[in-house]
């Protein structure tokens, strides 16, 4: 029996899906959504619950992403103001966290090869 018309789709949604999740660092960044308490209350001194996990899933995985914060691009797309000096002090003060050491060069240089944010589709024809 051939498969429904949805189960193709569906299919061809997931492997689209994938394949943005790979080129972009919306997946990786979407890591942060813990922290955003501590970046939208500046007096807050530990990180939220589940925060140091998302941090450090991105460091080991995608690091570059970081980028996203350094060039303020996360920022602008949701609408949060996170502080580089203070996104850098979760880091490495409250979850204790070792990013390459030359994160901000790399993003400043643009040399280190960031995947865009996150991309649009191709408008329909």
């Amino acid at each position: 029996m051939a498969p429904s018309k949805s189960t193709a789709a569906a299919g061809v949604l997931l492997v689209l899906r994938a394949e943005a999740a790979a080129t972009t660092c919306v997946a990786s960044l979407l890591e942060l959504s813990p922290c955003l308490p501590f970046f939208k209350d500046k007096a807050a001194t530990a990180a939220p619950e589940g925060c140091c996990a998302g941090l450090s899933s991105i460091v080991k995985g995608e690091a570059v992403c970081l980028c996203h914060i350094v060039n303020h691009t996360l920022e602008r797309a949701i609408g949060v103001d996170i502080p580089v000096d203070r996104a850098f002090a979760l880091l490495r003060d409250v979850c204790r966290l070792s990013p390459p050491a030359d994160i901000i060069s790399t993003c400043a240089n643009e040399k280190g090869g960031v995947p865009p944010l996150y991309s649009c589709p191709a408008p329909s024809a």
